[in-house]
């Protein structure tokens, strides 16, 4: 007999109606709901993906008005604009998701304590089509490197009998290893992350010749890496948790010959091209037909970079408008959740009356319009309603 959330899973997946999945803009989030589009792919149903990014909220009302079901992966557990709400009159909606929300009543809902990638693998595990099974690998990778003290129990007895290509911007993996340096998330290294000339100077130094993979690296050469990188780290003021997370990228995973390091570069810059340029901002028809726009992913690093040096140094940073303001404060509310003592932290919107916060007390959050649970903290949005 099926389980009560197999079943609802099962309902979501081969539901007949054209649906609506909406995520927030984080890669977690993302890698999941890619997931259940891909499954639905695999059975000829109308799916489409929308995040759930300040940018967006203007236009959901519309969106949601094209479709017959919605289903919210981890919406926000607050939601204060009542024309969102109105637009939800009428539709079936699902919810997936750790706890309930108040503001929306789904028909149906479930929930999940840890992952939803390990729901999924749990409901579904060897049912899965192989694009899917790359994607689920590819979250719990993330996952690993990001949720303090990831169960990864759940996944005992995967076994993969070849390596799994990782879906990555066309030649990630072949470029060279200060590109791949500059562009890391996770973790991110200060001083390097956004900043290809230093990622440059620092494999120099390392191999002799700055145009190096990371696949011509010997053991000794990646061992040196990860030193430079850790110096990198302590100079920044990181501790701890931190560093313990950069020494794990050198772990393998299921005895594929598929480097966790490198696998998490290539799934963050793939990410990034979707969530910034043609992918995930727009409903996804075909997540093979990718462009390889990396100019603008060159771009966004230096944004990030820039931001990381301004950490700590005000109280109030303001976000440029133009990128999904969401992800970007994410990523450093993330990076600020790696020091030894976490503190709010305010990101003004360029021309613009919104303010996002990194709040590490739930207790704290007041008069905010939208606010979305993250691993060991919130991030609380105000002044839309303005």
């Amino acid at each position: 007999m099926k389980s009560k959330g197999r079943f609802i899973l099962d309902s979501i997946i081969n539901l007949s109606d054209n649906l609506l999945i909406i995520t927030p803009p984080f890669i977690n989030s993302l890698l999941a709901s890619i997931i259940i589009l891909l499954e639905r792919f695999r059975r000829n149903l109308l799916t489409h993906v929308t995040p759930l990014t300040l940018e967006s909220l203007s236009d959901l009302r519309d969106v949601v008005g094209r479709y017959n079901s919605i289903l919210f992966v981890e919406p926000p557990s607050i939601m204060k604009l009542g024309e969102i709400t109105n637009s939800l009159n009428g539709k079936r909606l699902f919810i997936i998701g750790k706890e309930d929300v108040e503001w929306v009543n789904a028909d149906t809902y479930l929930e999940y304590s840890s992952s939803m990638s390990q729901l999924i693998w749990q409901l579904l595990n060897n049912e899965l089509g192989q694009d899917s099974l790359r994607f689920l690998e590819a979250s719990i990778i993330y996952e690993l490197m990001v949720i303090p003290d990831y169960d990864i129990s759940s996944f005992n007895g995967w076994s993969v009998t070849e390596p799994i290509n990782f879906p990555a911007l066309p030649g990630i993996l072949r470029l060279p290893l200060s590109t791949s340096l500059s562009r890391a998330f996770s973790p991110i290294i200060p001083g390097i992350t956004g900043n290809e000339t230093e990622a440059r100077n620092l494999v120099r130094i390392i191999t002799k010749k700055a145009n190096a993979t990371y696949r011509e690296l010997g053991e000794d050469e990646v061992m040196t890496l990860l030193k430079y990188v850790g110096d990198f780290m302590l100079r920044a003021g990181f501790r701890g948790d931190y560093l313990d997370k950069l020494i794990l990228t050198q772990r393998k995973w299921s005895n594929t010959d598929v480097d966790v390091l490198e696998s998490i570069l290539a799934i963050e810059a793939q990410l990034s091209l979707w969530e910034y340029v043609n992918g995930i901002m727009s409903p996804v028809l075909n997540p093979q037909s990718v462009r390889d726009t990396d100019n603008v992913i060159a771009k966004y690093m230096s944004v990030i970079g820039e931001y990381l040096g301004q950490l700590g140094k005000a109280n109030d940073i303001i976000i440029r408008q133009g990128y999904q303001s969401l992800t970007l404060v994410d990523r450093l509310c993330s990076t600020i959740s790696f020091h030894t003592e976490s503190h709010n932290q305010a990101f003004s919107i360029e021309g613009s009356p919104l303010k996002v916060m990194c709040v590490f007390n739930d207790e704290e959050i007041t008069d905010t319009e939208l606010v979305l649970k993250r691993a060991g903290y919130s991030m609380a949005v105000r002044g839309l309603r303005q």
